[in-house]
């Protein structure tokens, strides 16, 4: 699936003034959660100059009820439903010096963008942040080693969840920073492997608070069986030749033994499409996710 042109978009303010944070979502026939969650939004210690919302379902009444938002919002429509690869949209429009994720559920604790943008600040080296996400409803953190790790203090990550990141307005990153064939879960790997690209720092910040429903819980059947292809995607698209041949032979092995494989999947997928795989020492980063796919065998080698 490719990125959708625009249709002509139903309505739009905008600011002349320089936007310094731009706040980008998808929605998709959730008009009462997404305007719950942007009152949420607006009460940020930080002033949101900007807000570009992407509508896969386009609601007929959703520009009459954004009309309320006191901060500019462009209002985005694909033709036809992109998924999160509608981000893709929103961050080709968006002008702010930083550029902030949620999705139509999710929101920021009322500091949070003060914080990330003071890490940003202070580091022109760091490129992306991961949000520490508390349920909505318990204010319970979710618990997760590698999404959101119980750590009290930043570290350095690739895994930022999609929900709850922000990231700099940096030109040089491509059109497609989402993959657009991953339209749901996963999307955030290939904005982090780009913000590498360009030799960023990303790191999780456990000051930068955000509330969503835990995605990890339920993690099962169909939806972990279009997480894990939209994961392998992303390993074939970016992964480092060494790490590329380890994932096809795992994959290989897994079909040999009669197991559940994606090897003819990731075959047919190298063949439709042109890669872009990053250095080894940015691959290594994203290690996690080739070992939830590859041999256990095979781990040493990644």
């Amino acid at each position: 699936m490719t990125n959708a042109p625009l249709l002509k978009v139903p309505w739009q303010t905008s600011n002349s003034a320089s936007t310094s944070v731009s706040v980008c979502i998808v929605t998709y026939k959730r008009d009462d959660v997404l305007l719950r969650s942007l009152e949420h939004l607006l009460k940020s210690s930080c002033p949101v100059t900007e807000i570009l919302i992407v509508d896969n379902g386009h609601s007929p009444e959703l520009p009459a009820r954004l009309r309320s938002v006191t901060v500019p919002v462009q209002l985005l429509c694909p033709n036809g439903n992109v998924g999160c690869a509608g981000l893709n949209l929103a961050f080709a429009r968006a002008s702010g010096k930083y550029i902030f994720c949620f999705d139509d559920d999710s929101f920021p604790a009322s500091d949070c963008l003060d914080n990330a943008i003071r890490a940003f600040e202070a580091d022109p080296e760091l490129g992306m942040i991961g949000f520490k996400m508390f349920e909505p409803d318990t204010k319970q953190p979710w618990h997760d080693p590698w999404w959101n790790p119980d750590s009290r203090v930043p570290r350095a990550t690739a895994l930022c969840p999609g929900c709850g990141l922000a990231f700099r307005n940096d030109s040089r990153l491509p059109s497609n920073l989402c993959m657009p064939d991953i339209v749901s879960q996963a999307h955030e790997l290939s904005m982090a492997a780009e913000i590498l690209r360009l030799g960023y720092r990303i790191e999780f910040r456990p000051d930068c608070i955000a509330y969503h429903p835990d995605t990890v819980k339920g993690y099962t059947g169909e939806k972990a069986r279009i997480g894990n292809q939209n994961q392998m995607r992303f390993l074939l698209m970016y992964g480092d030749a060494r790490s590329l041949v380890v994932l096809l032979i795992s994959q290989c092995l897994q079909a040999v033994l009669g197991r559940e494989n994606e090897f003819k999947f990731a075959l047919k997928y190298l063949l439709a499409h042109k890669r872009r795989p990053v250095p080894r020492r940015i691959a290594r980063q994203f290690r996690d996710v080739f070992t939830w796919n590859s041999h256990p065998r095979l781990h040493r080698f990644l």
